[in-house]
Formats: structure tokens, C-alpha cells, sequence
């Protein structure tokens, strides 16, 4: 059968939404932490558990990717993730949500975004690169904005233990599709642990590390586990986190297309993406009516969305597509660190103070200050000279 490359793109954008399932966990906690009657630290546990899982899931998946191929990869993730979102809705405690959400559904979710955006650099020539690029990012954009009011239906006419199940069958129905989408232009066996370790030991690599970690792992998780409660304390309902977290998708959808701009280079785009996610974050901590919080969620996901792309794209113009998936896993792992230290950070502050302010001043600052070193830095820097660039185009 085959398969054309809209097809592809559009089965991969929708499988990438299912991201999206996991960035809306702010929309359970309030009623997870009720049910269970524990205090915000222990219940965003389960949010940190599924970041750190991720990450390892990452470079297990990127791995696997390199040597057994991006469609078995799909698959074996999608499943993972199903299975756990369902054993989710059955759990009897923290400690078991834990188990099935953050570690089983955390396990497959390394199976998103690294297959499908490897597929993409190999199957769209150099004019079309960019914008399948931003368009297969874009599903996780849009995860956010259809599963929150999807999730908020859910949870407030039939409880959040069914909503694990809704988002669970979906999931793998998504899954599936990919998988369909991925055959014909699927390649394995181009794993080599030397040619990766030469890539990622370099000042270039650790300094993309770095912006990811502190500027989208922590500031992002922070702000998107728990702009919902912050919202709900206000009195604007679980209606008010919902809505806030479909605009940041919606706006991350906008901010994922930018990846088409052409007069400014991948490194000022993530520049510019970083410091308006930070300064919509500070936005977001002093909105108190419906109208602020619309504002700041939509430009909070519009910077969010320019950013996440323009990683992929320097991956591909430093170092090529070998061993992609073993070098996008590593970076990947940057994210377990800042996604789980956030969210925890935050719920100690919230468990002992009842506060929100201290954890969304620092997310907000870290982000700003890392689009601006961004910004100043230009290029990023490189160790080793000899390895070269791989230029647009080649």
C-alpha cells in the first residue's frame, strides 16, 4: 500500500496530540488529591514520575528506533501507553497511579515525538522539511486544546477515573494509524553508540541540553501541571484550567507553523519563543478575570510552540539524521530532569505555603533568562569543529 506524505504528516500530527494527554494532567489533580486525600506534593508525584519515565523512555525508544526502525517503535509505545492510561482508571492509590500512569504510560511515550519527526527528515525534501516539521510538532499543540475540554467533559459528568479510560482507547487508536502511516518508508539499523557519543560530547549539545532542561522541562511543566489549580483557587472551575489549557495548545498550534520563517535562523526563533513563554507565565500568576487568563494562555502557548520545533531542526542541521533517534533520546532526558524537579518544586511550595507565587516567579524568570542567553549567544557552540554542520537543504 502506499502511503502519501500528507497522509503521513496528518496521521502523525494526530498520534503526536496524544502528548497532549499528559500535558492536561493538571486538569485530575485537584481530584485525584481529594479522592485519595493527599496533599499536592504527594499527588504531583505521579506528573514527576511520568517525566523522569520519559526521559529514560526517550533514549530506550531512540535506541530501539536505530535499530529496529520508527514503526515497531510506534507500535510498541502506543501499546504501552493504552495499557496504562486504562490500568489508571482502576487504581486504588497514589502510589498505584504512580505505577500505571507514570511509569507503563510514561514508558510508551518516548514513541511520539522522536519517530515521527525522524521519519519526516528522511521522507520531505529540503523545500517542504521545515513545514512538515512544524506541522507534525503541531499535534502536540493540538492534543492540549482538543483532550482539556475533552477531559473536563469527561471528569465532570462521569468522574476522572473514565476520562483515563476515554483518553486510553484514543490513544491507541491513534497509535495504530501511525503505525499504518510509517510503513514504506521505515529504516532500522543505523544504531552506533561511538558516532552518538561524538555527537552529544560536545559544548553544542550541552548547551541545547541545558536551554531544554531549565526553559521548556521546568518552566513549562511548572506552569501547565498547575495553571489549572492555581485557576480553580480563583473560582474560575475546572471550566477556567481547561480553557487555559486548550488556548495554550491552540496557541502552540500557531507558534509550531512559524517553523516556515525563513529570515531568522533556528536558534533566534527559539530565542524568541522562550522569552515569551516566560514573560506569559509571570502573566498567568496576576490573572484573576477570564479575559487575562485567555491572553496569557494563548501567547504563553504561541512561545511555547515556536521553540519546540527549532530543536529538531538544529539536531538535523548539526549533525545529520544518523543516529537521530539515540541523539534526540538524549536530549529528550533533559526533560526528566526539569519535568519531574518543577511540578515537585511546586508542590512543596504549595503543601507547606498555599501559594503558587514563588514556583511561577521562578518559572517565568528561568525561561526569560534562557531565550535571552539564547538570543545573545547566537549559534551555539561546538567543541569539536571537524564534526561540521549539516546546512538546510542537504
Amino acid at each position: 500500500m502506499r502511503i502519501s506524505n500528507t497522509f503521513r504528516m496528518w496521521a502523525f500530527f494526530l498520534y503526536n496530540s496524544g502528548l497532549g494527554i499528559f500535558l492536561t494532567y493538571g486538569l485530575f489533580f485537584q481530584r485525584v488529591s481529594n479522592d485519595f486525600g493527599q496533599p499536592a506534593l504527594s499527588t504531583v508525584l505521579v506528573f514527576s514520575t511520568f517525566a523522569a519515565v520519559y526521559s529514560i523512555s526517550a533514549v530506550a525508544m531512540g535506541f530501539f528506533m536505530d535499530k529496529y526502525g520508527a514503526r515497531r517503535t510506534i507500535l510498541l509505545g502506543g501499546t504501552l501507553m493504552a495499557v496504562g492510561l486504562v490500568l489508571s482508571s482502576q487504581v486504588g492509590s497514589i502510589q498505584q497511579l504512580m505505577v500505571t500512569y507514570g511509569v507503563l504510560a510514561g514508558a510508551g511515550s518516548g514513541s511520539m515525538w522522536l519517530p515521527t519527526s525522524y521519519i519526516v527528515l528522511g521522507s520531505f525534501g529540503p523545500g517542504e522539511v521545515k513545514r512538515a516539521t512544524g506541522m507534525v510538532s503541531a499535534g502536540t499543540a493540538f492534543g492540549t486544546l482538543i483532550f482539556s475540554p475533552l477531559e473536563g467533559v469527561v471528569i465532570s459528568l462521569a468522574g476522572w477515573r473514565d476520562a483515563f479510560v476515554v483518553v486510553g482507547v484514543v490513544s491507541f487508536a491513534l497509535a495504530i494509524l501511525a503505525w499504518v502511516a510509517a510503513s514504506g518508508v521505515d529504516r532500522a539499523g543505523g544504531f552506533s553508540l561511538r558516532g552518538t557519543a561524538r555527537k552529544v560530547y560536545s559544548r553544542r549539545f550541552s548547551t541545547m541540553y541545558v536551554y531544554y532542561m531549565f526553559g521548556n522541562a521546568f518552566s513549562r511543566s511548572l506552569a501547565m501541571v498547575f495553571v489549572a489549580p492555581l485557576l480553580e483557587g480563583r473560582g474560575l472551575g475546572i471550566a477556567g484550567g481547561s480553557m487555559a489549557l486548550a488556548l495554550i495548545g491552540l496557541g502552540s498550534v500557531f507558534g509550531r507553523l512559524t517553523t516556515r520563517e525563513k529570515r531568522l535562523g533556528e536558534e533566534a526563533m527559539a530565542a524568541l519563543g522562550f522569552v515569551l513563554q516566560g514573560g506569559c507565565i509571570l502573566g498567568l500568576l496576576y490573572s484573576y478575570t477570564i479575559f487575562e487568563v485567555a491572553f496569557f494562555s494563548l501567547l504563553f502557548g504561541l512561545g511555547y510552540g515556536v521553540y519546540i520545533p527549532q530543536f529538531v531542526l538544529m539536531i538535523r542541521k548539526y549533525w545529520g539524521v544518523e543516529n537521530y533517534g539515540a541523539v534526540f533520546g538524549v536530549l529528550l532526558t533533559s526533560f526528566g530532569v526539569g519535568g519531574a524537579a518543577g511540578p515537585i518544586f511546586e508542590g512543596f511550595e504549595v503543601s507547606l505555603l498555599g501559594s503558587y507565587t514563588v514556583g511561577f516567579l521562578l518559572a517565568g524568570a528561568m525561561s526569560t533568562v534562557v531565550g535571552l542567553h539564547f538570543l545573545l549567544a547566537g549559534r551555539l557552540p561546538h567543541k569539536y569543529p571537524r564534526h561540521g554542520t549539516v546546512e538546510e537543504g542537504s
